[in-house]
This record gives structure tokens, C-alpha cells and sequence, in this order.
């Protein structure tokens, strides 16, 4: 029996499911023992709509992630999004209780607990608190006021809001397969751990996540989130377009999106000509990648235009000083970038994955964020894992206890 700092990471996209175990280093980061992936099946628009199709798709993502790794996997910190989700800032201050004016740590609850006290309508649940800053008589920038002294303590924070039927079918789909993922944490919050550097977070920094359903637009300032939006559209709209215009299967329009598509015309080159293949898949005609191009591009500049309005609704982008960060699978489509940035009149970078090692392979790609970024979160907030190892295996993990604290606390 050996303790190793062991965490699973667990995303559950309206296009597939994607796992990851890792493993602690102190001198390298963050080890990847295994990252599993699976098309998703019963949710759409990042929404569950059929449990027992999700369920089903995460059961056999972590079920080749065992095989990946040999770990039996009980529990994992879970990312969740979909379009129900919204961010509130609210504000409390208490008086310090103590006659000696030393904060403690039932002072700090108190104007926590008086900070959530949020009116919510009956479909709506937080799933997450996020504490901005701790403000004593007046002074503020302060993290942690346990053990400081002051009469009058106020707080800061940023709620993330859910539909409680959303967080209850993520959940059940987990219980089908006797999986605990009590532990559930926004998927942008996560993507910030793996993309973002501080120096971002703290000057102000737009992230856009393009999934296959949905597309999350969060702005982060001093160090934290400060709103947060989710569009109802993703990459899986520029696949169908391909595959209504080609008259292909989906799974021939997303082969040739990401094998052969760019984001505007002119990046098209005349001399590349894509097989694309009947819905039957008995017949193939030759298409240019012009005519690609064009597809696609009609849908990304309708996205990008979405993205830009919402994001003005969210902050003045003249106050995103790191400017704005593109990640999840649709930020793998070539050119994506550079179309954005000539729109949006800001910087924008491509989102990867930092501080992150592995042996599986080319990981560090934008639409892993959320599963790599749950690594970092869950590690910040866990305490070391029970390991049994299995006998005469020393390079694979047989069973993982997890004790994850709590999260929310």
C-alpha cells in the first residue's frame, strides 16, 4: 500500500466524453498516466436529455481508461456546463465576533454562508462559490482573513448557477454506473487552471471554449472569474453544414473538418481536392477544398459574430489587457484563430494545456482543456490517494481511493 497524488478528471461533452488519471510530479507538474476518449451519446446543446445513453458513454470512457491504466476508478471530479449556466456577484459583511478582534474561522463562514443567501427561483441550484477577495475594515485584496484583526469583515464572491434538473441528471447518469462524482466543478473554471496564466487571470482575459454543442464565454479579472455565458452553438453545426451541403455522413464531414478545413476561403488551397463519401457509404465524389472553405466559413463567421456581441454584453473589450484565449475542439480548426483576432480587433491566442507531462501521446491539444484542467483543480483541492498496486506490476495502478475535498466549502 503506497499514497501517490492521484486525481481523475472527467468531461462530459455534447460530442464525446473525455477521461484522464494523473499522477503529481513535483519537479515536472502534472503526469498523465491515461486519457480516454469515447463519442458521447444522450445529451445535446451540453445538456443530458437520455441518461441512460450518457451513462452509457461514460462507462465505457472510463472503462478503457482502466484498461489504459490498470486503475479501478470509483470517483472523479466531474466538469459541467450547458446552457443553464449564469454567474452572480453578491457582497456580505458581518461583524467580527471575537472581543479581541482576531478573525476566526467561524467569522469567515458566517459572511460566507450571508454572502449565498441568494434569492433563486425553485429550478435553480448553485453549483459552485468562487471567493473573490476578503475586504477588513476597509482594506481589501485579502485571501484569507483567518487569524488577522479587524472589527468589520466583508466578502466578495461569484456564484455559478445551474439548473438543478441539469446537476441532478448529470449525477444520476453517474449513479447508473455506480461512479461517484459528487465533486462537480464549471467547466470554465477548470479550462482557466490549464490554459490561462495568472498574469492573465489577474490583467483581465477573455476564454472561449468551443465545444461541439455549445460555446462557454467567460471573463476573468484580479485573479478570478466575473461572468460567464454559454451560446447554443458549437463545432457539430459546422459538421452538419458539411455533411447536408456534401450530402456525407457526420462522421465523413468531421473527418474532412479536421483533416482538411480551414476557417476562411482565401486560407483554401486550389490544388487540394478532399473524397468525400456518400451517407451509404458505397459511392465517393472529389470536392475542392475551396468549396470546404466556404461552408465552413459561412457558419464561423456567424459564430464569431455571436461570440463578439455576448462577449461585449459580458465586458468592454478594451479592458481584456491579455486579450482573449480560444480553446475546446473547435479552436483546433486551422485558422480559426487569426479569423477571430481580425474580427474581434484584440489579441487571440490558442489555448493549451500547460504544466501538463504524459505518456500518452500528443495531449496538450485545446480540446482537452476541461479533463486536463479538472488534473490541476482536483490536485489543488485533494489530499493524497490510497494506491494499491497490483502484484508483480509496478507501472500500473491496481485500485485508487479518492478523498477529494470539499469544493464548495
Amino acid at each position: 500500500m503506497s499514497k501517490r497524488n492521484i486525481v481523475v478528471g472527467l468531461d462530459v461533452g455534447t460530442s464525446s466524453i473525455k477521461a484522464v488519471l494523473g499522477e503529481i510530479n513535483h519537479i515536472n507538474g502534472i503526469n498523465v498516466l491515461g486519457l480516454a476518449q469515447v463519442p458521447s451519446s444522450g445529451l445535446r446543446k451540453g445538456n443530458i436529455v437520455d441518461i441512460e445513453s450518457t451513462a452509457r458513454s461514460i462507462d465505457a470512457c472510463l472503462n478503457e481508461l482502466e484498461r489504459l491504466t490498470g486503475v479501478e476508478i470509483m470517483s472523479a471530479l466531474t466538469g459541467f456546463s450547458g446552457i443553464s449556466i449564469s454567474a452572480v456577484s453578491n457582497h456580505a459583511v458581518v461583524a467580527v465576533g471575537n472581543p479581541n478582534y482576531e478573525i476566526t474561522r467561524e467569522d469567515k463562514e458566517r459572511v460566507l454562508h450571508s454572502a449565498q443567501n441568494i434569492a433563486l427561483p425553485p429550478d435553480k441550484t448553485i453549483v459552485q462559490v468562487i471567493e473573490r477577495q476578503y475586504i477588513i475594515d476597509g482594506y481589501d485584496g485579502v485571501t484569507d482573513p483567518v487569524g488577522m484583526v479587524g472589527s468589520r469583515l466583508e466578502v466578495e464572491i461569484v456564484v455559478i448557477i445551474a439548473a438543478t434538473a441539469a446537476i441532478q441528471n448529470l449525477q444520476r447518469s453517474a449513479q447508473r454506473i455506480n461512479l461517484h462524482c459528487d465533486k462537480i466543478a464549471y467547466n470554465q473554471l477548470l479550462v482557466a487552471e490549464s490554459v490561462l496564466t495568472s498574469s492573465e487571470k489577474e490583467m483581465g482575459v477573455a476564454i472561449v471554449d468551443m465545444g461541439g454543442g455549445t460555446t462557454e464565454i467567460s471573463v476573468f479579472s484580479q485573479g478570478s472569474i466575473l461572468s460567464t455565458s454559454v451560446l447554443p452553438i458549437g463545432g457539430d453545426y459546422i459538421s452538419k453544414d458539411l455533411a447536408i451541403v456534401l450530402r456525407t455522413s457526420i462522421e465523413d464531414a468531421v473527418r474532412i473538418k479536421e483533416d482538411c478545413g480551414v476557417a476562411a476561403p482565401e486560407m483554401a488551397r486550389d490544388d487540394v481536392i478532399i473524397n468525400a463519401r456518400n451517407i451509404q457509404g458505397n459511392d465517393v465524389r472529389q470536392v475542392s477544398q475551396q468549396l470546404v472553405a466556404d461552408i465552413i466559413s459561412a457558419r464561423v463567421i456567424e459564430m464569431v459574430e455571436m461570440i463578439y456581441t455576448e462577449l461585449q454584453q459580458l465586458t468592454y473589450l478594451d479592458k481584456l489587457a491579455g486579450g482573449l484565449v480560444l480553446t475546446g475542439g473547435g479552436a483546433q480548426l486551422a485558422g480559426i484563430v487569426e479569423v477571430m483576432e481580425g474580427y474581434m480587433d484584440i489579441p487571440v491566442r490558442l489555448g493549451l494545456p500547460e504544466n501538463i507531462k504524459g505518456l500518452v501521446g500528443d495531449i496538450n491539444i485545446p480540446r482537452n482543456s476541461v479533463a486536463l484542467g479538472a488534473l490541476i483543480y482536483g490536485f489543488k483541492h485533494m489530499e493524497p490517494a490510497i494506491v494499491d498496486t497490483r502484484a508483480g506490476v509496478s507501472s500500473v495502478f491496481h485500485k485508487v481511493n479518492y478523498w477529494l475535498k470539499d469544493l464548495f466549502s
